[in-house]
């Protein structure tokens, strides 16, 4: 046997017996996961929705101590936790169901906030526990555009399905789905 080859053999033998086999299964650069959903453009004064996907891996969440929290905010700037972040909140709630120990986790929570500034504006998520607010994960990578021509064209398509007008408000429901794009904030 050669010697890079013994080499190898020996890291790889003490490497099985040092690394626990806890530690190494899962993926250990994300342990704890969030998928956060939200319309990229919203409409000013007008709800807007977000739903919060939680999954981690077996053991990962077992340190918790007290019940955890997913916790979402709609801000200019992202601060460091939930509370440290100015902004409105979309989402405050306690997940259900908890992590069992010793077992995968996956959960889903859903909120709805108002908008009450125009700009593109980052979707803060956090995921604390309760009390001391230790943060077990965090998602600062989802924008949304609070924009201005959404929110007017939008107001003129409602305006127009009120006032029954059909040639109206198919032209008005073009253009807000345009500057919406998306349905679900008509």
């Amino acid at each position: 046997m050669s010697a890079a080859r013994r080499t190898a053999l020996v890291a790889t033998l003490l490497t099985a017996f040092v690394v626990p086999p806890g530690i190494a299964s899962g993926d250990s650069f994300t342990p704890v996961r969030l998928t956060v959903e939200v319309p990229p453009v919203a409409r000013l004064d007008v709800p807007l929705t977000v739903t919060v996907r939680v999954s981690a891996d077996a053991g990962v969440l077992d340190i918790a101590t007290a019940p955890l929290r997913i916790r979402v905010k709609l801000a200019a700037e992202c601060g460091g936790t939930f509370t440290t972040t100015d902004g409105v909140t979309l989402l405050d709630a306690r997940l259900d169901p908890q992590p069992n120990t010793g077992r995968a986790f996956a959960a889903t929570a859903r909120g709805a906030g108002t908008p009450t500034s125009y700009g593109v504006k980052t979707v803060c998520t956090f995921l604390e526990e309760e009390g001391d607010n230790r943060m077990f994960a965090n998602d600062t990578a989802t924008q949304v555009n609070v924009s201005r021509a959404c929110t007017r064209a939008a107001a003129r398509y409602e305006s127009a399905r009120r006032g029954r007008r059909k040639a109206e408000t198919k032209a008005a429901f073009r253009a807000a789905l345009r500057a919406c794009k998306s349905t679900r904030q008509l």
